[in-house]
């Protein structure tokens, strides 16, 4: 069963122009193709997500085993990390996969592998070469009995849920934007949330890999190569080839939802009790109030009703009420959405700290009107809206275990607000808070030897408009700095699809996270498989070559 999903060059061109302007932040409804900010990723527009877009004639090299893409413009989905790419290659067989690995070694090329392009730091790119995995995106099978579905690593994750709904299977958990291909979703030990639930690797059961230095690998985890095949599950592109996966599934289930606000005080009270009870926790702190909202969702039970919260047009009435104060001449907003109407009041002055605060403020009042619940499929509740084009830092750190949570997340989010009122930073809300359970791929960052563990994800945001995206990038980098300093604290690290080396420029601050990621992992060890693996090191990008480097 095939699905592939090839762009001409015109519709490459026209996704490379296409890309979505900056939105808002989570709503309650759930996302759809309307919604402004979201990456939407269509059946024939896989790509739009990078920005493909050809600028040089194809030129034949007979020595190739397919002729590549040369001197492609590349972008992720956000729009801040932008390259031109030599070769782009896409494969649209396993067969012209493996000869591309082996022509790559031989030669020396590299072939950076590379998924949607969802990554805010551009975790994939290399302008001497790429590997696109977007034709190779078939759904293998479906095990009803066994509960497992087996894909090809360019399947997308939407697309899978869409597979297993079929047979009234679903994932375990998902992040809140499901357009990822499953290989880089996995390879970067994506998360949704939930602090009985780990991060979305430990669904591998089974993989297949291309490597330059040992062949095809087949891996499981009770295989003769079961130490490598948690290796190779966070490999974050830099081990070999991800051809084939099997995910662990299980019955499709419907979650009861509710959404409140609370403050400091009272979320310490509740809080060990709330990651016990629920399947799904999520907080959203919005700096300079008092206001944390709290999302959380179990399996509904029988029979069970949902109070629903008040309309979008009553919730949105602060922001319009604020927006026709700061700007009298903004013409018709009544039928403007959340996303909509915070987005034009930050545009207004998105540097200034008292500006955003008062945004912020506005916000808090959103988020006390829109309290209330609602049950559905979890694949509609567990996706939500991320908001616009944004730079992004997110890290990862331990709090305890499931049966006495530290309570250094709590402390962890006080801290960063404090400094954040305190220096003045213009950081808009929401910083956004989840959790899972520990992982045993040993590049995870919630990577754990003890079962019971439990680890925070923190996610800072600065969103990203046109008329002052220079000034932006440098604001969220001080902010970043705080978010890093943080992070090292607490003993976490970033996600592999955030860490970003524009914010941690100097050699100070460098050190420091070379540092602090060789506390965290064994990379002494990665660097030996990936001396066995990948020889060459035609997987290398800048990113990842200077965070791995001794």
């Amino acid at each position: 069963m095939r699905h592939s999903h090839t762009l001409t060059r015109a519709q490459a061109a026209s996704a490379a122009s296409s890309r979505p302007a900056a939105a808002g932040l989570p709503c309650l409804s759930q996302p759809s193709a309307e919604q402004p900010g979201r990456p939407e990723l269509a059946a024939l527009g896989v790509l739009l997500s990078f920005g493909l877009a050809s600028t040089g004639a194809l030129r034949c090299d007979s020595s190739e085993p397919f002729e590549p893409e040369r001197t492609v413009q590349m972008s992720n989905w956000s729009g801040t990390h932008t390259l031109t790419a030599d070769r782009l290659y896409s494969p649209e067989s396993v067969d012209e996969l493996k000869d591309l690995v082996a022509f790559a070694n031989k030669r020396g090329q590299k072939i950076r592998p590379l998924g949607t392009g969802l990554s805010p730091n551009g975790l994939a790119l290399s302008d001497v070469g790429m590997l696109s995995m977007v034709q190779l995106d078939g759904i293998i099978s479906v095990d009803v009995q066994a509960q497992t579905i087996t894909v090809e690593a360019g399947a997308r994750v939407s697309q899978i849920l869409e597979e297993l709904h079929k047979y009234n299977l679903t994932l375990s958990n998902f992040s809140s934007i499901t357009e990822q291909q499953i290989a880089g979703w996995t390879q970067t030990s994506a998360h949704g949330t939930g602090a009985r639930i780990p991060t979305v690797d430990e669904m591998i059961t089974k993989m297949t890999v291309v490597t330059p230095g040992r062949g095809t690998l087949e891996l499981s985890p009770d295989g003769p190569n079961a130490d490598l095949f948690r290796w190779m599950r966070v490999g974050v592109g830099s081990l070999g080839v991800v051809s084939q996966v099997t995910l662990q599934c299980i019955p499709r289930y419907t979650l009861h939802e509710k959404t409140y606000c609370t403050t400091v005080d009272e979320l310490r009270k509740n809080h060990t009790r709330l990651l016990q009870t629920y399947r799904h926790v999520r907080y959203m702190w919005v700096p300079n109030t008092e206001t944390i909202v709290v999302v959380i969702s179990d399996v509904a039970k029988p029979g069970a009703k949902a109070k629903a919260s008040r309309p979008e047009a009553e919730r949105v009435a602060p922001f319009r009420k604020l927006l026709r104060e700061l700007k009298p001449d903004c013409g018709n907003i009544e039928d403007h959405n959340f996303a909509q109407l915070r987005e034009m009041c930050l545009l207004i002055d998105p540097l200034n700290p008292k500006h955003v605060a008062r945004v912020n403020k506005t916000e808090a009042e959103f988020w006390k009107l829109s309290e209330g619940e609602r049950i559905d499929d979890s694949l509609a509740i567990l996706g939500f809206e991320c908001g616009g084009t944004q730079w992004v830092l997110e890290n990862c750190f331990p709090c305890g275990t499931i049966d006495k949570p530290s309570m250094a997340d709590i402390d962890y989010l006080v801290e960063l607000k404090q400094t954040i009122e305190r220096e003045g930073i213009a950081a808009a809300s929401p910083i956004e808070q989840r959790w899972t359970s520990r992982s045993t791929s040993p590049m995870s960052p919630a990577f754990s030897k003890n079962e019971k563990d439990i680890f925070s994800w923190v996610g800072v945001i600065m969103y990203t408009f046109d008329e002052a995206a220079p000034q932006i990038k440098d604001k969220f980098r001080a902010y970043a700095e705080k978010h890093a300093d943080q992070t090292f604290k607490y003993g976490g690290a970033f996600h592999w699809a955030k860490i970003d080396l524009d914010f941690h420029k100097g050699a100070a601050r460098l050190a420091d996270l070379k540092h602090n990621y060789g506390q965290r992992f064994d990379l002494t060890e990665f660097r030996k498989l990936k001396k066995s693996l990948d020889p060459k090191n035609l997987f290398g990008n800048k990113l990842m070559d200077t965070v791995l480097s001794p």
